[in-house]
């Protein structure tokens, strides 16, 4: 196989790997924003048990949260804005293990209001190092659709340089400077050349 046909395949390969991420990433955030809106009251709840916000502050973030997540999973399922998603879904992440933190180092006892009665690798009920490690677990599901783009199937694929190939911006720079090549020079005026 030719060194190009190799590096053709290990595009489709990558590809392959970042959809399926994507993907993964989109279904986790798309259950959990169900399960928020399901009972936003109990979301309410959660957030407020957690002590670090002011009491004008939860209810409209106990609205924004779930439906953030829930356009980020749609934006991640289509591949339209899906690195943008995987970014704010990342930051989200942060916040989440940075909050947990809080409750832990302040001996707290707060009920996760992450997946509900659900049970993803935790299990329900208060908030523990398991929340840290199952969210560190989700970020590392997104860093690379946030390094390298969407992968394959993607809506807005040919309009970012780094997804164009499956995360591989070589392939833009070489058309890029295939077309730079294929340019004739300008014409000189011969007046102008002259002087």
């Amino acid at each position: 196989m030719s060194a190009r046909g190799g590096s053709s395949v290990q595009r489709v390969l990558g590809g392959l790997a970042l959809l399926v991420l994507r993907l993964a990433l989109a279904g986790l955030f798309a259950w959990a924003a169900w399960v928020k809106l399901q009972d936003p009251r109990a979301f309410y709840f959660s957030i407020k048990g957690f002590q670090i916000l002011p009491e004008h502050m939860l209810e409209p973030l106990a609205f924004m949260v779930p439906w953030t997540e829930l356009v980020c999973a749609a934006a991640l399922v289509l591949g339209f804005w899906a690195r943008s998603a995987a970014i704010v879904l990342g930051a989200m992440l942060m916040v989440f293990i940075a909050a947990i933190l809080s409750v832990l180092m302040r001996d707290m006892h707060v009920e996760c209001g992450c997946f509900g009665d659900f049970a993803f690798l935790c299990p329900p009920g208060a908030v523990g190092w398991c929340n840290i490690a199952q969210n560190a677990l989700m970020f590392l599901l997104a860093f690379p659709v946030m390094a390298w783009g969407p992968g394959l199937l993607a809506w807005n694929s040919n309009t970012d340089a780094r997804t164009c190939c499956g995360g591989s911006c070589a392939c833009h720079a070489e058309a890029g400077k295939a077309q730079t090549q294929a340019r004739p020079a300008p014409a000189m005026d011969s007046d102008r050349a002259s002087s």
